[in-house]
């Protein structure tokens, strides 16, 4: 009878164990999707922002892919945050050199 009530015990800790996993998989999953909700807010402040000021100062260039899209924010963002969020190279410097961490 001890036997049982050991192989009992054990379960109820197994089971309690993978309900702590279960809540903790939910709670990354949510912060991961959270984040990937603030970054698609980002792109689209980003795109507005350059598509508002093209069309103050030079115009709009036409552009029918993401591809030609990625191609001219590469020419038009210049911050390194901004430019992360869409996966862009390191801008260059004025001095043509490529941004180290230094």
């Amino acid at each position: 009878m001890a036997q049982h009530h050991k192989t009992e015990a054990r379960i109820q800790s197994i089971d309690e164990r993978v309900a702590r996993l279960r809540a903790a998989k939910s709670r990354l999953l949510a912060r991961a999707n959270r984040t990937e909700r603030q970054r698609d807010t980002r792109r689209k402040i980003l795109i507005g922002g350059a598509v508002l000021a093209a069309v103050d100062h030079e115009g709009m260039p036409p552009i029918s892919s993401k591809s030609e899209l990625l191609r001219w924010l590469d020419s038009q963002l210049t911050r390194e945050h901004d430019r992360a969020v869409f996966d862009l190279a390191l801008a260059l410097r004025r001095t043509g050199d490529y941004q180290s961490g230094l």
